[in-house]
């Protein structure tokens, strides 16, 4: 009878611990990334009555062993491990694995292992957690000085610094790509042309520079010596013209046609093959010229120049004017504006010139010619010798230093940059520079690379987050904290970056909840209080029959 209750007990004793475990599931319902955990239970050694014997000589079957277990007890209790819902928390210092692997934080002696991934910085700019004062690891050699990102990591040292606050330094701008189209229906430049209305005829012929005054169908009256013509009238720049050359028997049309230019210098005077005198402007461009041809009161001679006047023959128009521009960064990261204008050319060709603010430093060269495009309107050259990419130069105020640029209007022969199709002309710059700033924010890849983002727009590696695996996870000792530590039955850690090998992702925003399953905890708790209630009464039902034994004997 004793054994029956030693069995009751070991069973209360089985239950007690299973009512532990499912309380301790319950208690960590909403605790980060707490993984449940469940008894299973294995019996006693057994007491053998009657030991198992075989049939003999065909005429008896064999005999079963009879046993009387001893009880039972906790075989095992085990961690589930499957995956815990993500909960958004909108901190982006708050990190969830989606999948396997553990964070691995130290304290300075041998590293922990933990899901729970709600972390902060703390005054050393080091990445930790919070509860524990514990340090995030990183894994790799991300962030650590390499020569051309800034580096806020310590080789060797596997403790993720964060330095928000820290500066980072600009870029200086050494590339300016040019995208865009420039129009095929943009004119080039022209000059202004003025023209008599009418032919200067001699003899039924146009004039021409040997033929004389005095030959001229117009002319009423020979000039004689000392008479005069007056030329009247605005330059090009709209200034008054008002002038007098002398003529005579042997005055020629074309010492007239030297007189005008010389009274009109913006502009050049002669006249075409059907007798038409003309006053062409020197440059391109809108012109304000106007002329006119009298004689001079008490002239012997006259000339019906009235028949003649001049008018307009061709405006005159610069070429069509792209206008565009684009920032770049000198080498202290401080911006500077650059304006660029391209000009249609008569050739067909395009001129680039760029312009800075007053006062912002000096234009060392910031003109690039004989910008060309094959008939398809893909890109040619630029420079007129074969080159796609040009360069400005420029000296910012306060720095000694020439700052060249590149310039590339895209590839030769093709249409990645500049082209001149007949659509909308449109200019767009990217440029490979970038301003200094201020380190403000952390944000997280999904292979567990931090990134620290610049009040630039800057984004830089900082670290890759270290990923812990283990061959058996339900091996590992749990040791409060939601930390776990590395047993015999576990194996040694396997270290590595999220997404490489079985690892899992890594989330920024989210933590990871417990995966207790309320529901199957309750009905887990009414079976092991169903478990306890009967052991309970095995050892009541036993004690009463010890007492009716014990009547016997009185």
């Amino acid at each position: 009878m004793g054994n029956a209750l030693l069995t009751g007990v070991s069973g209360l004793n089985s239950h007690q611990k299973m009512l532990e475990v499912i309380g301790n599931n319950l208690a960590n319902l909403n605790s980060t990334a707490y993984k449940a955990q469940r008894v299973l239970f294995s019996d006693l050694l057994y007491q053998t009555v009657s030991a198992a014997s075989s049939g003999s000589n065909g005429l008896i079957g064999g005999i079963n062993p009879s046993q009387v277990g001893s009880g039972s007890q906790v075989g095992q209790i085990t961690a589930n491990f499957t995956q815990g819902n993500l909960e958004p928390t909108g901190q982006n210092l708050d990190f969830a694995i989606d999948g396997d692997g553990f964070f691995v934080v130290s304290g300075g002696g041998a590293p922990k292992y933990t899901r729970a991934g709600s972390f902060s910085v703390d005054a050393d700019g080091l990445l930790i957690d919070p509860s524990t004062g514990y340090r995030v690891q990183r894994f790799g050699d991300a962030g650590e000085p390499n020569g051309l990102d800034p580096s806020f990591q310590i080789a060797g040292d596997m403790n993720i610094h964060v330095p928000f606050g820290a500066s980072i330094p600009g870029k200086t701008t050494s590339l300016v790509n040019l995208v865009g189209n420039l129009s095929s229906d943009s004119v080039g430049p022209a000059a202004e042309v003025l023209s008599t209305n009418a032919p200067w005829l001699s003899g039924g012929l146009p004039a021409t520079n040997a033929t004389l005054l005095n030959s001229l169908e117009s002319m009423v009256t020979p000039y004689a010596a000392g008479d005069s013509l007056q030329f009247t009238g605005t330059n090009k720049d709209g200034t008054p013209v008002n002038t007098t050359f002398n003529v005579g028997p042997t005055t020629t049309v074309g010492d007239m046609l030297n007189a005008i230019t010389a009274a009109f210098p913006d502009g050049t005077a002669t006249i075409d093959v059907d007798g038409n005198i003309q006053l062409t402007s020197n440059t391109t461009g809108e012109a304000l010229f106007s002329v006119q041809i009298r004689d001079v009161t008490g002239n012997t001679g006259a000339v019906r120049f009235d028949t003649h006047p001049f008018v307009v023959a061709e405006n005159g128009r610069e070429g069509t004017k792209v206008l565009g521009g684009f920032e770049v960064y000198d080498i202290r990261g401080k911006a500077h504006s650059v304006t660029t204008t391209l000009q249609k050319q008569a050739d067909g060709s395009w001129n680039l010139s760029a312009t800075i603010p007053s006062g912002d430093g000096t234009i060392l060269d910031g003109q690039i010619d004989n910008i060309r495009f094959n008939d398809d309107g893909s890109f040619l050259e630029a420079g007129g010798v074969g080159l796609a990419d040009l360069n400005l130069s420029f000296t910012w105020r306060d720095l000694a230093q020439p700052q060249v640029i590149t310039l590339s209007f895209g590839s030769q022969n093709s249409y990645d940059g500049m082209t001149q199709l007949s659509a909308a002309s449109t200019t767009s710059a990217f440029q490979d520079g970038y301003a200094s700033g201020t380190l403000t924010e952390v944000r997280m890849s999904s292979n567990g690379l931090i990134e620290g983002v610049a009040t630039n727009g800057r984004s830089i590696p900082l670290a890759q987050l270290a990923i812990a695996t283990f061959r058996n996870p339900s091996g590992l000792t749990r040791s409060g904290s939601n930390y776990y530590d590395t047993s015999l039955a576990s194996g040694d850690a396997e270290i590595g970056t999220a997404l490489s090998g079985d690892r899992g992702t890594v989330k920024s925003n989210y933590l990871e909840r417990s995966n207790v399953d309320i529901a199957l905890e309750f009905t887990q708790l009414i079976t092991a209080q169903r478990g306890f209630s009967a052991n309970a009464r095995t050892i009541t039902v036993t004690d009463e029959v010890l007492q009716e034994l014990t009547g016997l004997i009185r």
